[in-house]
Formats: C-alpha cells, sequence, structure tokens
C-alpha cells in the first residue's frame, strides 16, 4: 500500500543498477533496517543504503514460463482505450516477470480519489479499538508527544500515501480512475499490487499474515510482509529497468515530485515501521534471488509460517532458517483495574526502531544484533499502560550490550514521572514501564527483582 513511499528509497538503488544491463537485478545494498513497531503500529524500519557489487542473474525463474493468462477487463469499459491498453500490458508483464500465469484474471476495482481515501480510511477506523492503548504506550516510552493522537496522525498518513492496494480479503486490487492514461510512476504501483494478486493467487499469502496478526505472532508477522512487499519491489524495479532512458527520466522525476509531508510530521518509528517490508523486505529477498531465483522466493512463501519467523532473520538473510528464536516465558501477572492487552514478540526490529529514535541508528543496530528472543506484556486501564518485557540475548556480552543501552534510552525517552525499570537476573533482561509508580513496582515485585 506505500509504494510512493518506500520508492524514493529503492529508486536510488534502480538508477544505479540499470547502467549495469535490463537483465540484471538491482546491486546488493546495506540496511540497517528493523522490524516490528513497538506494539500494533504497521511493522518496519529505516535502512542506510550502500551500493555494492552483485553477481549478474537471470530476471526470470530457471523453469519454463508458464503461458501467460490473458487479461480481462470486463466491467471497466468506461475507462479510456489508452488505459484499458495499459492495464492490458501490464497483466501480462506482470506474469512474464513474476514467472508465474495468473490462475483467474484480476480482479481490478477502478474508484475516485476520494473513494480511494475513503476505503483507506475505513480500514484504519476498523483496527481503532487498539489506538488508545497503543497511543498511551508510546507516549510512556517517548516515541509518541504527550499532545499526540496516533490515530489522527495514522488516519492523515495513509490517507495521503495511499497511490492503491491489494485487497486480501476480497481479491480487488484497487486504483484510481485516470482517463488520461497512467502516468509510469502509476503504472509501477499498479504492477507492483497485481504481483500481490498474482502470488496471493498461488502461495495464498494473506490468509497466513492475517493468521499471524488475529494471533499476535507481530514479529512472525512482520517478516512476513517484508517477504511479501520485498517480492513485490523486486518484480517492480526490474520492471523500471526495463525502462528506456527516456522513460527512467520522466519515472525519476516523478518519484521525485511525490509529496511526502505526510510521512515528514509522523514520529520516527512510524516512518520506520512503514518502509521496514519494503526496503529491508527487498534486500531480504534479492538474497533469496541470487540463491535460487524466483523459485526460492516461492518456497518460502510456505517455509516462513512454520519456522517460526522473527524480523531478525529479514534484517539479517543469513539467519533465516538458522537463527530460530529463542523461547522466552513470561511470568503469570494481574493487575487489578488493568486489562491485558497484548503479549506477542517485540523482536530485533523492535528494538532497532524504538532505540533508533532517541539514541539514533548506530546504537540501535549495535544494541538489537544479539538478539535471541523476548516476550512482553502491555497492559492498559483506559488511560495508564503498563509495560513488561522479558529478554534472552544470543550471548552474555549481547544481553550486556541491550541492557546498558535501555538504561540509557530509558534516562533519555521515559518521562521523568513514569517508573521504568532496566534488570537482569540469570541470564535474563527485564524491561519494567509504567504510568503509575505503584504498579510498576507491582511488576518488578511479581518478576522478582529487588
Amino acid at each position: 500500500m506505500f509504494r510512493r513511499l518506500a520508492f524514493l528509497i529503492t529508486l536510488i538503488l534502480v538508477v544505479g543498477a540499470c547502467t549495469t544491463g535490463a537483465a540484471e537485478p538491482p546491486s546488493t545494498v546495506s540496511a540497517a533496517g528493523g522490524s516490528t513497531a513497538p506494539g500494533s503500529s504497521p511493522p518496519g524500519s529505516s535502512a542506510s543504503v550502500t551500493d555494492t557489487t552483485t553477481p549478474a542473474a537471470s530476471t526470470t525463474t530457471t523453469q519454463a514460463m508458464p503461458p501467460v493468462t490473458p487479461p480481462d477487463l470486463s466491467g471497466l469499459e468506461e475507462l479510456s482505450v489508452e488505459v484499458q491498453k495499459q492495464l492490458e500490458d501490464l497483466i501480462v508483464t506482470v506474469q512474464e516477470v513474476r514467472g508465474l500465469p495468473f490462475l483467474t484474471p484480476p480482479n481490478i476495482t477502478v474508484v475516485t480519489d476520494a473513494e480511494l481515501e475513503a476505503r483507506v480510511r475505513k480500514s484504519i477506523e476498523e483496527e481503532a479499538e487498539d489506538f488508545p492503548a497503543d497511543d498511551a504506550l508510546y507516549k510512556l516510552l517517548g516515541l509518541l508527544d504527550q499532545e499526540a493522537d496516533l490515530e489522527m496522525l495514522l488516519q492523515d498518513l495513509y490517507g495521503a500515501q495511499v497511490a492503491g492496494f491489494y485487497d486480501g480479503e476480497t481479491g480487488e486490487i484497487v486504483v484510481p480512475a485516470r482517463q488520461d492514461g497512467l502516468t509510469l510512476l502509476q503504472q509501477g504501483t499498479i504492477l507492483h499490487e497485481l504481483v500481490h494478486a498474482l502470488v496471493d493467487q498461488h502461495f495464498g499469502f494473506d490468509a497466513d499474515f492475517r493468521a499471524m496478526v488475529d494471533e499476535e505472532r507481530l514479529d512472525e508477522a512482520t517478516a512476513y510482509q517484508a517477504l511479501i512487499e520485498g517480492d513485490a519491489t523486486l518484480a517492480e524495479v526490474m520492471w523500471v529497468q526495463s525502462l528506456s532512458q527516456q522513460e527512467l527520466g520522466r519515472f525519476v522525476a516523478e518519484a521525485l515530485e511525490v509529496d511526502n509531508s505526510s510521512l515528514d510530521a509522523v514520529p520516527q518509528f512510524i516512518a520506520d515501521s512503514l518502509l521496514f517490508p519494503y526496503d529491508t523486505g527487498l534486500l531480504f529477498v534479492q538474497d533469496l534471488f541470487t540463491t535460487g531465483d524466483w523459485n526460492a522466493i516461492n518456497d518460502a512463501y510456505s517455509t516462513f509460517p512454520g519456522l517460526p519467523g522473527s524480523s531478525e532473520q529479514v534484517i539479517t538473510p543469513a539467519d533465516y532458517q538458522r537463527d530460530l528464536p529463542l523461547v522466552v516465558e513470561l511470568p503469570t501477572i494481574t493487575i487489578n483495574g488493568y486489562d491485558l492487552e497484548r503479549t506477542s514478540v517485540w523482536g530485533e526490529g523492535g528494538f532497532r526502531i524504538m532505540i533508533d529514535q532517541v539514541l539514533g541508528e548506530s546504537k540501535g543496530a549495535k544494541a538489537a544484533d544479539g538478539w535471541g528472543g523476548d516476550s512482553y506484556y502491555q497492559w492498559f486501564d483506559g488511560e495508564n499502560a503498563a509495560f513488561l518485557l522479558v529478554y534472552k540475548g544470543d550471548t552474555a556480552r549481547d544481553l550486556e550490550e541491550l541492557r546498558s543501552t535501555l538504561l540509557e534510552y530509558a534516562l533519555a525517552a521515559v518521562p521523568d514521572e513514569d517508573f521504568v525499570w532496566v534488570d537482569e537476573e540469570d541470564g535474563v533482561l527485564y524491561f519494567i514501564a509504567a504510568d503509575e509508580t505503584s504498579v510498576g513496582e507491582l511488576i518488578r515485585s511479581a518478576v522478582g527483582l529487588s
């Protein structure tokens, strides 16, 4: 959904990669990215981009491409002939680039700009019951200003930035109506969403992703979303590489004119969360592509849901299927007057996002790099938040690095009037924060910290 945001980053890669020829994938880059946004905010993190050299690889699978499914634009006769022809070409192109045929013709729904924004805002409103608890938690952790309204920030951001989206529940590709022809950037957006529809037909990723979210397996969901968005972004990058130099210039000019003021208005951790599936996800998918073309990416759709996955495995592709999360048990704690809003995993990406905003990316990457596993509780009483996170590092040194960084973070970010506690006991790190001191003390006592 957030193509216009992220493509300004991947654009840098595309321009450099096009000099090597359209038959090669873009250069591999390095990321200092993150993952699941703290709590239930959209997952993601920022990446530092460095152009490096990658061996040339084919942009198609090693298997013979099955016959493409002919485009069927029945019901879209109100569109101009030019737009219909562009959509037909894109439907054929996406099958050729991705190496898969549509099992059934894609369902394209054309709406006005106002209708598109209304659909996006409605999807945000459907999640509104979670916003008060997350708003309170982010303010407790110093990630959100006390005067800010999380729901309004997301409404404004999503309403302004979404250029089209794939609805996995209905199977629709929702795009704004255009009668004068689709610009190159608009074509790229539609191609990206067509990839989602195509891949979902073959591998059913939408159902797996929704199950992860519904079961509060949020760090796994973050990793899986990075696969989904990285896949579509790689296909889009390959399409851009096929453009002529003149077309590429127009594409770049249009991309640079995108208004990102709504993104600039949100805290860094939200922006990082939105971008992670695209930028760091692209790097992860590129790594898979170099090992086995599209076949390796296809295999990941069935492999990832059963690992379990983690944001760590996306941030460091060498960890994929190897460095599985440690199981971290939480004590049973009941807080009178508070509801347990969520029990989940913060993840390496969650730590990076949190620390990056307050202490900077260099500290976030170093402190979170040795992530072994964690679990957390999030409580809410309608006004106040309470939080307990229990963490294990890969090594004792990793645990100590995060402990000292969280102490520095707590001093810099958590409001002075709130409770915060960071301590290690028997190789386990505890991070406690609460708006009410008595509640923080209760949690500390419950976990056996003196």
